[in-house]
């Protein structure tokens, strides 16, 4: 026995190179070719286990006398294999049966001569064997012969389609040969050839030739009870005279002067996968002979056609599935509801429509067209206009949204518009929690058609717009009332009042950027012939905070145009907190006013409260830095305390800067900016206007740690003239 062991990992290049690796280490044995059903199952059952089990695998391939056998083992044994389930399934509404199996395990159940699953404690392996046919093993005494595709001996009318399966043709390549030959074999005018859809619930003519006058032909999409020209006990080949055509083909064969035709059905297993079908310009030129002949080439091409067809079928829906997360992925990337529309309609026009359009509705229930794209941009003002003169319908079935009638009664130009007009089209409403938010109207040109796979990913496709035109909706919402929230919380830029010889100037910014409400605040206002400012900082962030703010705020300028000391402001805030139940929201805050000093140094009187709050900084003309004040006990935290007033005079020249731990704890990985590190930066500061204190300290903390504003920042400086 032969063996052979290689390791891969969970990459999306693993299935070609496990393809690669069995294929060079057979010929290597010097294993006859052609091994197409080993590569097929490998290809199948590596791309399973990358998928589901997402770990390293191993492939081993063992030759013993006759056979081979390939066994793929993961290191994931507690992801179970699915049970394989059938080729294809009954989808009738009768059934509602859904694949349950992987087309791996199909696949072995269908080609392997014999396979199974065997789980250990820290890995799983799924395994085939295939027996070597007869004729690769020719007898010793026979004469040497060459060697070649082991297919049974066909009929000489039929060698020609055997030879090219011996080839590696694409599906469309083989279905194309297979008319061909089937028109020859049979002495026949025109062939076609029809397989199952994607969903296996219609039926495509995928190829046709001798029917279209030498155009390409073009796939036509149809029901079951068409495509079949009449039923029988049991599946086999039909005679149609002039009289007995089938429906799906009457119009394509009867322009083309067919007037006979004979067809026989793709047996896989038992069941119909397709139809092939021949036709001649003669009445009743078909017998049984050529019945039985049309059925051998049939039942020739069935097998590798329907695994072909599962192939591309496997290969389609993950396309169609990495499309939608990609676009999942872009949608959930902005939160700006035109720019949702715009992304929308791009990813449409470059995978499922040559066009594409997206109405929305207002909160008014007013229709929009606000994003229109054509894949020839020459024509978007074409489109437009159309899309404006005659808004769109639901469609969620393929076909024209106007006729000829709708646009001569818009009086509009059918040379312009009829080419979109005329085309397949569909009409999906998008829908969010049972609200319609607008329409996505996909188009394609006059010439193509909508598969059932390409209307299922546009249907899905459209919630996904809805989901993230939704979340645009609320998150301006959520801004637009932040914004007006914040606008409570913080005095306007142009509100802020003039103090005679006093320059100054105040920042903020709230912890999260999405967000423009916070626990910090700021305020300078007048009252009672005062200067009053205040900045304060509510234990926590976010809307909780941002009351606490609100009411710190609003019932600080209420009690200080009472005419009340700051010890008594402080006292009855403190109060005025523990009565609204906010026992976990403690404030800090430090208030103060300002009167003309009456010495003759001039400048000012701060008559000023600390509540828990870092004390303010003053900065003279010699670039001396040094805090001032008594820190006394925080807001909202106990009924029986006690507050008094400081006085402290600011002479000409000096710089007052009052901040939030926002400022002093901004870290730099394990280091922290502290006092000492703010005492350094406003050191350098004099000199400045107040506007520039506050650019230097926000430049300087933006250096010293970019992006780490954790907590709510506010700032406030008083520079005295």
């Amino acid at each position: 026995m032969k063996v052979a062991r290689r390791e891969f990992p969970p990459a999306p290049e693993t299935a070609a190179a496990a393809r690669e690796f069995v294929h060079d280490t057979l010929l290597s044995w010097g294993v006859p070719d052609p091994f197409d059903d080993i590569i097929l199952l490998v290809s199948e059952l590596v791309t399973n286990a990358v998928i589901h089990a997402d770990s390293a695998l191993e492939v081993t391939v063992r030759r013993s006398e006759g056979s081979t056998e390939v066994m793929v083992t993961d290191s994931a044994p507690e992801r179970a294999v699915p049970q394989a389930g059938p080729l294809a399934v009954d989808t009738s509404p009768s059934t509602g049966d859904e694949r349950s199996g992987g087309l791996g395990l199909a696949l072995a159940s269908a080609i392997a001569s014999s396979w199974g699953v065997s789980y250990g404690r820290n890995d799983k392996a799924v395994w085939f064997r295939i027996e070597d046919r007869p004729d690769d093993h020719p007898s010793l005494e026979s004469p040497p012969v060459r060697r070649g595709p082991s297919r049974p001996v066909r009929p000489p009318a039929w060698s020609a389609l055997d030879s090219a399966l011996g080839s590696r043709l694409s599906l469309p390549q083989l279905l194309e040969r297979t008319v061909e030959y089937s028109t020859t074999a049979l002495s026949g005018d025109a062939a076609y050839v029809a397989l199952a859809t994607s969903d296996e619930t219609m039926w495509e003519v995928r190829s046709a030739v001798g029917l279209t006058g030498g155009a390409p032909w073009r796939p036509l999409r149809v029901r079951s009870e068409e495509i079949f020209p009449s039923a029988a006990p049991e599946p086999g080949p039909v005679i149609n005279d002039d009289m007995m055509i089938s429906r799906t083909t009457r119009g394509a064969l009867a322009r083309a002067g067919m007037r006979s035709l004979v067809t026989a059905p793709l047996i896989v297993d038992g069941r119909v996968t397709g139809l092939l079908g021949v036709a001649s310009t003669r009445a009743r030129h078909f017998g049984p002979a050529a019945a039985k002949r049309l059925q051998e080439g049939a039942d020739l091409i069935a097998l590798p056609v329907e695994r072909s067809r599962l192939a591309e079928v496997e290969l389609s829906r993950r396309a169609s599935l990495s499309f939608l997360a990609e676009a999942s992925d872009l949608l959930a990337g902005t939160l700006d509801e035109r720019m949702t529309g715009a992304l929308a309609a791009q990813l449409i026009t470059s995978r499922l429509g040559r066009w594409c359009a997206i109405h929305t509705i207002n909160e008014l229930g007013i229709s929009r067209l606000t994003h229109v794209v054509h894949g020839d941009e020459n024509l978007n003002d074409v489109l437009r206009s159309l899309l404006t003169a005659l808004p769109p319908r639901e469609q969620r079935e393929p076909g024209p949204l106007w006729s000829h009638k709708d646009l001569v009664q818009e009086g509009l130009d059918e040379q312009m518009t009829g080419s979109i007009a005329r085309g397949p089209a569909i009409s999906i409403p998008l829908v969010a929690h049972g609200r319609a938010l607008g329409r996505m109207t996909i188009g394609k040109n006059d010439s193509d058609d909508f598969t059932r796979e390409e209307a299922d990913v546009a249907d899905d496709l459209s919630r996904r717009v809805a989901s993230a035109m939704e979340n645009a909706r609320l998150h301006e919402r959520h801004t637009s009332m932040s914004t007006a929230l914040q606008r409570s919380l913080l005095p306007p830029k142009d509100k802020e009042p003039v103090i005679p010889g006093v320059d100054h100037a105040v920042y903020y910014r709230p912890s999260d950027e999405r967000s423009e409400v916070g626990g910090d605040f700021y305020d300078v206002f007048s009252a009672s012939g005062r200067w009053c400012f205040a900045i304060g900082d509510v234990c926590g962030t976010g809307p909780e905070a941002a009351a606490v703010t609100g009411l710190a705020r609003h019932t600080l300028r209420a009690l200080a145009r009472e005419g009340f000391t700051p010890a008594h402001i402080m006292q009855r805030l403190n109060l005025a907190i523990l009565d609204e139940n906010t026992s976990t929201r403690f404030l800090t805050m430090l208030y103060g006013e300002m009167t003309p000093a009456t010495d003759e140094a001039g400048g000012m009187r701060v008559r000023m409260v600390s509540a828990g709050h870092p004390l303010p900084l003053r900065l003279n003309q010699k670039g001396e830095v040094e805090p001032f004040g008594t820190s006394q006990p925080l807001l909202g935290a106990f009924e029986d305390v006690g507050f008094s007033t400081e006085s402290v005079d600011i002479r000409p020249g000096e710089v007052v800067l009052a901040v939030t731990d926002g400022v002093t704890e901004r870290r730099s990985g394990s280091d922290m900016l502290g006092d000492e590190g703010l005492m350094k930066i406003f050191s350098g500061a004099a000199g400045l206007t107040a506007q520039a204190v506050i650019s230097r300290i926000d430049r300087e903390l933006e250096e010293y740690a970019p992006g780490g504003n954790s907590d709510d920042t506010a700032m406030l400086v008083l520079r005295f003239l």
